[in-house]
């Protein structure tokens, strides 16, 4: 099963109303938004951290914000976070960097969420390719990711 193929599948027991968007491939946030014709803010940047004591972690984000490192690390719990190697992440995601989806990881993650993303109406997110997006509610994201919020 892909990690596609697991995505839809939870969006289905969950019952979550979604829309699939084909794209050319896309790599970076804005090249999404620009791809969709939606604001950046709009766009889901999941993040694939690993923490001082080498424990990955999920920072789910809209797509115009930056990492702010110290209040990464604190709402982690720990000292210091950085981004997780690519060969990690894919081993434990289940894709490549930059396509990195906010929930259905082939590994259980912590996942961690900047409230700002909730306050939207529908957001997109990559399900583990570059050339689809899926179209949710904001809160529809939440209750899949159940994450802490920081």
């Amino acid at each position: 099963m892909t990690l596609e193929e697991k995505i839809i599948g939870i969006l289905k027991e969950n019952k979550i109303t979604y829309e699939i968007v084909e794209h050319e491939p896309v790599y970076t946030n804005p090249a999404m938004a620009e791809a969709l014709n939606v604001s950046e803010g709009e766009t889901v940047k999941s993040l694939v951290l690993t923490t001082k004591e080498k424990n990955m972690v999920v920072l789910v984000l809209p797509g115009d914000k930056k990492v702010n490192w110290k209040q990464a690390a604190a709402g982690t719990g720990t000292k210091k976070v950085s981004f997780a190697k690519p060969e990690a992440v894919s081993a434990a995601v289940g894709c490549e960097v930059g396509c990195v989806p906010p929930f259905g990881h082939f590994t259980t993650l912590p996942i961690y969420m900047d409230p700002d993303l909730v306050k939207k109406n529908h957001v997109y997110f990559n399900p583990g390719v570059h050339d689809k997006s899926f179209k949710i509610k904001a809160w529809d994201l939440k209750k899949l990711c159940k994450p802490n919020m920081i």
